[in-house]
């Protein structure tokens, strides 16, 4: 049972804010703090005021005149010393047996002790503290003895009391008084002083004190929770944000004023993982509206393909293909329609692989030799089409998978020439830089929009909408080139070809360092490649016409004669 109500506590205890947590430990230790100056002030007060009356009775108890009526001597004191002593002290005078004889009541003293009859044998020695020693040695401890004059005279000495009818103490002296003759003792004179006006000192103290301490409390609390209020504002911050957040809104932000404080930390720490989730968010999204429309444009461009299939076999079972040419066009159309779709199918499977990250086949590859065979295939695709080399004078050597740049190269000179009129030249130009070899495929056509320029890498992008086979290719070509690079740890960007056309732009990574390299590129300028275009395409011009096998054995002598020209330049 004990254990289940230890446990009930700690759980309400855990279940109490954390501002009023904080507010209720202050306003505790502040009143704990409040609690023991009290006390420790109070045990340095009251010794002290019993000290100051311990100087005042010592001092009457060397020259005891000095309570009695103005004009007494000390070895003469009459009654009327006694009866007419000021009032601020009681005095009383008793015989040498200690009887009582007279005292000063009957003047007009403003205070003074209501007793019937008091006898000296009626007063007690006072017990010290410790460290005291006889007549103001300290503050009283109790435990006090009765005086006894005849058997102890060195008592006479000390601190005594007597508390009156009233219940009030007096503390005072007992001096004795010597008669004319051989010195002996005729009397006693007892001097004290009421310790009413300490404890109405002591108790005024305490409620004084007792006042100020629950205004510093109450102020304390007060205090306390709006600072920390204040300082937990950004945890309010915080929690607004995170209830925001909760909502749907994955935008909101916690405002951070300051930075270094803990509670800065933390909103700091919370905004970095807060844009870490809406990005992930985010790309989740992206990736999943990607896939969506992938699975979409993959769907649509099997489709097409199968239905005319599907409508040529229909139309052959039907009966509707009779003649021989008819059923040598609907073969040749289905011819085409398989190569195409074998075509797509072969790209999304390299798409997937690339998407997959296998690991690459890295070594280091001449791109000079690659644009030259690059060049030497376009113009085998197209024998009406002059392409064109241009090398780097520093063979420059891409750290790369050989089978994947070709790949690389072959896509971006069939995008130029799919894009292009006929007769217009296409370069394959060779450069480098201090981190990055670098080819360009530059065309001579109308060029690439620049608000487009990014869009043509998406996966089945086309500029022509209708997806007319005949104006353009699946749309994965481009896809294929930048996941390529990607994976190579490279960059291609479109670019706008100086006197107009499209520029496909590869950085790859270098195998080895350029020795002599002092230009952050080099290679031939632009102005030179555009006049090599021009001629290129003029000499294109002038070879349209002519035999296919003849052409393509010319352009093949071009792309060496031009290879060995700018190797030697």
């Amino acid at each position: 049972m004990k254990i289940k109500t230890n446990r009930s506590l700690l759980q309400r205890w855990a279940d109490v804010p954390l501002r009023a947590k904080m507010t209720g430990v202050t306003v505790l230790i502040l009143s704990l703090g409040l609690l023991v100056a009290g006390v420790g002030t109070m045990s340095l007060l009251k010794p002290s005021l019993y000290a100051n009356q311990d100087t005042e009775l010592r001092a009457i108890s060397n020259n005891p005149v000095s309570a009695l009526q103005p004009g007494a001597q000390q070895d003469q004191i009459t009654r009327n010393d006694v009866i007419y002593a000021p009032g601020r002290n009681y005095v009383a005078m008793f015989d040498a047996e200690g009887d009582f004889l007279y005292d000063n009541r009957n003047s007009e003293a403003a205070v003074l002790p209501e007793i019937e009859h008091l006898e000296i044998d009626d007063l007690q020695i006072e017990a010290v503290s410790p460290g005291g020693h006889g007549l103001g040695g300290g503050f009283p401890q109790g435990n006090d003895n009765d005086l006894d004059i005849e058997e102890s005279p060195s008592e006479i000495d000390q601190i005594v009391h007597f508390t009156d009818d009233d219940g009030v103490v007096w503390r005072g002296v007992v001096v004795p008084v010597y008669g004319s003759a051989f010195g002996n003792i005729d009397g006693y004179l007892l001097v004290a002083g009421s310790t009413e006006l300490i404890e109405q000192v002591a108790a005024q103290y305490i409620g004084i004190f007792a006042g100020f301490g629950i205004a510093v409390i109450l102020l304390g609390a007060a205090l306390t929770r709006i600072f920390v209020s204040a300082a937990f504002e950004p945890l309010t911050e915080v929690e607004r944000t995170a209830r925001e957040i909760a909502r749907g809104d994955y935008s909101k932000r916690i405002h951070v004023a300051s930075p270094n404080t803990e509670v800065g930390h933390v909103g700091t720490s919370l905004n970095v993982m807060l844009d870490q989730i809406n990005n992930a968010f985010n790309e989740r999204a992206e990736t999943i509206d990607k896939m969506r429309r992938f699975v979409g444009d993959a769907g649509h461009e099997l489709r097409t393909p199968l239905v005319s299939l599907r409508g040529y076999a229909e139309m052959y079972r039907m009966g509707m293909l009779q003649e021989t040419e008819h059923i040598e066009q609907a073969m040749d159309r289905i011819e085409k329609e398989a190569i195409r779709m074998t075509s797509l199918v072969e790209d999304l499977l390299n798409l997937a692989r690339l998407d997959a990250k296998r690991e690459l086949e890295l070594k280091p590859l001449d791109l000079n030799r690659f644009a030259r065979d690059a060049a030497f295939d376009g113009m085998a695709q197209a024998p009406n089409r002059v392409i064109t080399a241009i090398e780097c004078p520093h063979n420059p050597r891409a750290l790369g998978d050989e089978h994947k740049i070709r790949q690389v190269m072959t896509n971006l000179i069939g995008n130029a020439l799919r894009h292009t009129n006929e007769g217009t030249p296409i370069e394959v130009f060779v450069t480098c830089s201090r981190e990055h070899a670098v080819f360009e495929i530059r065309d001579h056509g109308d060029g690439v929009p620049e608000q487009i320029r990014d869009k043509i890498f998406d996966r089945f992008w086309r500029a022509d909408t209708s997806r007319n086979r005949e104006t353009g290719g699946s749309g994965l070509g481009l896809s294929i080139v930048r996941s390529i690079v990607d994976a190579h740890n490279g960059t291609v960007r479109c670019i706008e070809t100086e006197g107009g056309g499209a520029t496909f732009r590869v950085e790859l990574p270098l195998a080895e360092p350029i020795l002599g390299l002092e230009t952050s590129e080099s290679g031939l300028d632009a102005a030179t490649v555009f006049e090599q275009s021009r001629s290129a395409q003029a000499a294109g011009a002038a070879a349209k016409g002519t035999a296919k096998t003849g052409r393509v054995r010319r352009i093949g002598r071009r792309v060496r004669r031009d290879a060995g020209s700018t190797s030697a330049d």
